[in-house]
């Protein structure tokens, strides 16, 4: 056994050392940042950012490290806006804003710690080349369980990196998750033919073939249609004229008792020249109405009025209380729609709650931590979102509510889509958010919704970004941030009969299985040999 040099070992025990693994990481990190929104024309930057990162792991001694490193800069630059939270964010010591920023960091950076940890596991026990060929694998699982549970935040996935491009109606195959699966496979690829490794160059060949059916199923996937057990529409393909409402109240005075005409006079004002636009639906921000709508003896009456004297149906957010079954009274954070005669037609309670900003999490499991205060609201959870009916006479359509960051998952939608919804409702309160990086990244996640669904979507946001895109995820009309205007368009309600619709994500887990299965034959046939 041949006796290690003393440089050996100095560099084993050494806690961190600069490499050129590490600084490779840091590279990828910071690009793929820039592969995201708000930049626009950098999406593909996207797949060179994670074959940088492939081959450092690849390349070096700890990969769990490098994988931490990567989503510590990546998470970092895509979420300094955090820092920058107005002072309305719910929490209750501008002195925490930090700390909660720097937690939510270091949070989603975990993620890329333990795919850095599986790459370096499997690795030592099947080579660096079966490493090489499941490295996709590793990264599709590890941004699905991003998105699962309460904590679940899937916040621009790598998939996003496609919002605004041509690539973006590929959605309508595999969702966003699995245009970030594609990609992935591209990098491996990529990361195999640059490694000088015969192993790994042979696993590269391999993936090269795989990524050309990947992205060949993708295309013949998103140009599959099928109609939807309920249809999104009666009265045959005509278009509806729908109006944003973007009433740029100032998060300050929106909940002071003496200002509520902060709120009253510009929905008003906005919500008349919208109905004398034509609109047969008008939409309002998350918590638009700055009270308990249904028990409040001044905004209840001005609500319906509004509908009733404009003649339109207006989809308003609010704070809400439901009566449980054993008579306790449950906070949500809710909306619903009025029909022209100001009669409340449907309600729809935020499913999805944001942890610790809306509610601390896992009180099911330990009850006390409702009982910490950070500001929080403390909801209860509503149903998930279900298909709401607008009724017009002769013909009538079916929306489906998103409230908030409702919109950045894609079960929700496509739940909701499926049950015949024909358009989607984002209605977000971003203004906490500042003029920052934030709002602009929330808005366009949501436009993945509409490919995924190939429906239309309607976003109204307090302070910005609201917008009207098509079922393609492409912009119709959309609003700048702060901005006291409203946005209106005519949309035709899609019919939802995507193949992401039909299977979710079960196309993208048949493929990546298969592929293990060729992975693992490549193995066993090598060992053979």
């Amino acid at each position: 056994m041949l006796k290690r040099s003393h440089k050996d070992q100095t560099e084993e025990h050494r806690p961190f050392r600069v490499d050129r693994a590490t600084i490779a990481a840091v590279g990828a990190g910071a690009l793929a940042t820039v592969a995201m929104p708000p930049l626009r024309g950098t999406g593909w930057f996207m797949i060179p950012a994670m074959a940088i990162l492939f081959g450092a792991l690849a390349g070096s001694r700890r990969p769990g490290r490098v994988g931490w490193i990567f989503g510590l800069v990546h998470q970092a630059t895509l979420l300094h806006w955090l820092y920058l939270l107005g002072p309305e964010a719910a929490i209750s010591s501008r002195g925490l804003v930090p700390l909660a920023a720097t937690g939510a960091i270091l949070y989603a950076s975990l993620y890329y710690l333990l795919l850095g940890w599986s790459f370096g596991f499997i690795r030592g026990r099947l080579g660096s080349g079966a490493a090489l060929a499941l490295v996709p694998v590793l990264w599709t699982a590890m941004e699905a369980w991003r998105g699962a549970g309460e904590l679940g935040f899937p916040w621009c996935l790598s998939g996003a990196a496609f919002i605004g491009t041509p690539v973006l109606p590929l959605a309508a195959a595999v969702g966003e998750l699995g245009l970030g699966a594609a990609s992935a496979f591209s990098a491996a690829a990529l990361a195999g033919l640059w490694r000088r490794r015969g192993d790994e160059r042979l696993a590269a060949l391999g993936l090269c073939s795989c990524v050309i059916a990947a992205w060949v199923l993708i295309n013949l996937g998103a140009g599959w249609r099928a109609e939807p057990a309920t249809g999104g529409i009666n009265g045959g393909e005509q278009p509806v004229r729908i109006a944003s409402v973007q009433a740029n109240v100032a998060l300050a005075d929106k909940w002071r008792e003496g200002k509520r005409d902060s709120s009253i006079a510009p929905y008003t004002e906005l919500t008349r020249s919208a109905a004398a636009a034509g609109a047969d639906l008008v939409i309002w921000a998350e918590t638009s109405v700055p009270a308990y709508l249904l028990y409040d003896r001044e905004l209840l009456p001005w609500v319906r009025g509004l509908a009733r004297d404009n003649d339109v149906h207006l989809f308003a957010g609010f704070p809400d209380v439901r009566i449980s079954a054993g008579g306790e009274r449950q906070r949500q954070n809710g909306s619903g729609l009025f029909d022209p005669d100001g009669v409340l037609q449907d309600r729809y309670g935020k499913h999805h709650l944001l942890p610790f900003g809306e509610r601390m999490p896992f009180q099911g499991l330990l009850p006390f931590l409702g009982d910490i205060d950070l500001g929080q609201a403390e909801w209860i959870s509503g149903d998930r979102p279900h298909p709401v009916r607008v009724d017009l006479g002769e013909r009538s359509f079916d929306f489906a509510a998103q409230i908030c960051y409702e919109s950045i998952f894609s079960d929700l939608t496509r739940l909701a889509v499926g049950e015949g919804a024909g358009i989607l409702v984002n209605i977000p309160n971003d203004g906490w958010f500042g003029r920052t990086a934030g709002p602009l990244q929330h808005a366009a996640m949501a436009r993945a919704r509409a490919a995924e669904c190939a429906v239309p979507l309607v976003r109204s946001a307090n302070n910005g970004i609201s917008f009207i895109c098509d079922s393609r995820g492409r912009l119709l009309e959309s609003t700048r941030l702060y901005e006291r205007t409203f946005v209106i368009a005519d949309v035709i309600p899609g019919s939802g009969g995507t193949l992401f619709v039909a299977f979710g994500y079960r196309p993208l887990l048949m493929f990546v299985m298969i592929w293990m299965l060729i992975v693992a034959s490549a193995l066993v046939l090598r060992r053979k040999s």
